[in-house]
């Protein structure tokens, strides 16, 4: 399990990394409530992403992305609601984004 931790704070480290790059304002990180989590909540030209980061060593398992099935889109879709509840904020433009890390890809990149 710790691997698996491992794996995926490295992904979410790599995209946080990318978006600041990118021109994105990392507003939280890790945001959690009981209805889900939410890897990183960013905002860019007037938009608010909530970003789901997803990261494996290898597509021997599938894509990251598949792993993000309806029912966690929809835990994503209700952090997202208690995190402008919780925060007062009313945004016209929303994003629910997913980031495909491939750690074997990150080594080249660096």
């Amino acid at each position: 399990m710790r691997y698996r931790k491992n794996v995926g704070d490295i992904g979410e480290n790599f995209a946080a990394d990318l978006l600041t790059n990118s021109g994105y304002k990392i507003i939280e990180r890790n945001y959690r409530t009981k209805a889900g989590e939410i890897d990183i909540i960013a905002i860019k030209d007037g938009v608010l992403h909530f970003i789901e980061v997803k990261t494996r060593n290898g597509d021997q398992y599938g894509y990251p992305s598949e792993s993000v099935t309806a029912a966690k889109q929809l835990r994503i879709k209700r952090a997202a609601e208690q995190y402008l509840q919780g925060r007062r904020m009313q945004w016209n433009k929303l994003s629910f984004d997913v980031y495909e890390i491939m750690t074997d890809l990150i080594e080249n990149c660096m």
